[in-house]
């Protein structure tokens, strides 16, 4: 299992210093790249599919809870000190962001999505953060 979770870290970190990368210096220069729009919405998208899954590995491994959404992923982290009240509140709305790619993406505003995305991208970082705390020996 610790060799998932380092995997999961791991892709985790690179998708992270991709979008980093990718985002443009004003949101709103998504809006004339449709290329750089998907781009940015997938790999956010995966990213935070990643997040979810290295929480849902770690509840499911200690047996911390069958949670009903990908909010209670999170809050059942911290129920148990592995994550802060903070960082599992912020990842709950992260997680938002990923219903709103996959199931709105006509809808979905690619400028909110840049302008919000360095915010998100930090709460994902706290999250690692907080879970290699929690795990070291």
């Amino acid at each position: 299992m610790v060799e998932l979770l380092l995997k999961k870290a791991l892709q985790i970190r690179q998708r992270l210093a991709r979008i980093r990368a990718a985002l443009p210096a004003r949101a709103e220069d998504v809006l004339a790249d449709e290329k750089l729009e998907a781009f940015l919405a997938f790999n956010i998208f995966l990213l935070i599919q990643d997040a979810l899954d290295l929480a849902s590995h770690l509840v499911a491994e200690r047996g911390l809870a069958v949670p009903g959404s990908q909010r209670e992923v999170f809050d059942a982290l911290a129920k148990v000190g592995m994550l802060s009240a903070a960082t599992a509140a912020a990842m709950g709305q992260v997680a938002s962001l990923r219903n709103r790619i996959a199931h709105a993406y006509g809808d979905l505003d690619p400028v909110r999505m840049v302008r919000e995305a360095p915010t998100g991208l930090a709460h994902v970082e706290k999250l690692l953060e907080e879970l290699s705390s929690a795990l070291a020996p």
